[in-house]
């Protein structure tokens, strides 16, 4: 060694030519086992994730090969079948005030329904509920400066029949029966219910509604066309009759229920169903 501490540039440690000094320290390799580490485990979560995945893609395939081996060989099968479409009432006296002059002739609304049937072979049977709301809103009876309005709304759950007279692989044509229950609500509110000037929530509802009950009772005719191993799409027009009671009911504010004693409905819109494999 020189003096001072120099060496020759031949003799000088690896860590001195470098240019590091006496107290260097060697190369850290943290980073590199780090990102090594990083990716077996996510490689590690992937496979996990693989692994827990497919036997629920496995079982998802083996009900849905059930659902459509049971419909190919009339076993019993459930079905979920929502639809939507238009209802009207042509031959209803529509009078929500009390005054003759004020009743209107028919009624026409957008409908919702939800079915969840019971297949085996031909016969179809089972229960679910039908909601439909007035297109339109009709000024009622008041002072001027309240602004008021009146709307409708209906709701029926019913049980469902049906037997399916016309099949191939592909398509279904069926007749059907119904029976239930109705309820039709007439709301009326101001415009301070509608837009409140606070934001504040009191007790109790923001519109007047009277709720009318009755009995239903109609039929059915649809079809339907498999576009999918157990998925379907169809049509359907329904029939059903009303019975409601003859005295309106009548609010505190003179107000009236729409509809009384008995209501033809019609109904025809578009359907999506869903087999599922007991």
């Amino acid at each position: 060694m020189n003096r001072g501490g120099w060496y020759p540039t031949s003799r000088a440690p690896p860590n001195v030519r470098a240019g590091e000094g006496d107290r260097a320290a060697p190369p850290r390799r943290d980073s590199a086992r780090s990102k090594r580490r990083a990716a077996g485990a996510a490689g590690a979560a992937a496979l996990a994730l693989l692994l827990f995945a497919a036997p629920g893609r496995a079982d998802e395939s083996r009900a849905a090969r059930r659902a459509a081996a049971a419909r190919e060989r009339d076993r019993p099968y459930t079905m979920v079948e929502m639809s939507g479409g238009v209802m009207t009432l042509p031959g209803a006296d529509v009078c929500p005030v009390l005054a003759p002059e004020a009743c209107e002739q028919g009624e026409t609304s957008v409908s919702f329904g939800i079915h969840n049937l019971y297949r085996w072979g031909d016969i179809g049977f089972g229960a679910g509920i039908f909601w439909a709301a007035s297109l339109s809103t009709d000024a009622a009876h008041g002072a001027s400066s309240l602004e008021r309005d009146h709307s409708r709304r209906y709701f029926m759950l019913d049980g469902v029949f049906r037997y399916y007279a016309l099949r191939t692989p592909k398509t279904e044509w069926w007749v059907g029966a119904t029976v239930g229950g109705v309820v039709v609500n007439d709301s009326w509110s101001v415009e301070a219910d509608r837009n409140p000037y606070s934001d504040t929530a009191y007790v109790g509802p923001r519109a007047a509604t009277i709720g009318t009950e009755g009995v239903a009772a109609g039929l059915a005719i649809g079809g339907d066309w498999a576009f999918a191993e157990n998925w379907s799409v169809g049509s359907h027009l329904r029939y059903s009759s009303w019975f409601l009671p003859e005295q309106r009911k009548i609010s505190p504010t003179g107000d009236r229920a729409s509809l009384s004693e008995r209501v033809d409905m019609f109904n025809i819109g578009v359907l999506i169903a869903y087999r599922v494999a007991l």
